[in-house]
């Protein structure tokens, strides 16, 4: 073995060994964000009276971001980063809406969320239905805490 393949066997075997690790933040890091703008847009519906609308949009976005936190392997910075990931799109769809900006593109990214998150909710049905119980509080106090901001002057 030549001296200087050392590097590259190590360099490589550090890409293997980061790979997976990567991969799973990218998705929860994903579904943070899909989660945020579902979120975001039932926040619209909120703002225009149908809180009921709210309430399922936020079901679905945290049954399907819970689902991904608690059986993935990320890290608490890692989950702590996908809680701003979320935020952060949230208040890019209300933001949208406020500015009257909220267009074709911003719908088609909606969309594209419900899908991303559906698809999350059929992989994942048997471990939100393993832990429902444990996650309703986790749901209940973000939703009321979202709807505390929304309603605030």
């Amino acid at each position: 073995m030549k001296k200087n393949s050392i590097p590259f066997l190590l360099l490589l075997g550090f890409c293997f060994w980061w790979a997976p690790a990567n991969a799973e933040t990218n998705k929860l890091d994903n579904i943070a964000a899909c989660a945020g703008v579902v979120i975001g847009n039932g926040a619209i519906d909120f703002f225009m009276g149908d809180e009921a609308a709210f309430d399922g949009a936020a079901d679905i976005a945290y049954s399907a971001y819970l689902s991904e936190v608690f059986t993935g392997q990320a890290a608490q910075n890692d989950i702590q980063i996908a809680d701003q990931i979320l935020a952060s799109k949230l208040d890019k769809v209300i933001a949208a809406y406020n500015s009257e900006t909220f267009d074709t593109e911003m719908y088609e990214e909606v969309v594209g969320c419900y899908r991303a998150l559906s698809l999350q909710l059929l992989k994942a049905a048997q471990v939100i239905i393993d832990n429902q119980a444990k996650w309703s509080e986790i749901k209940s106090t973000s939703i009321k805490t979202i709807k505390r901001v929304l309603k605030a002057g």
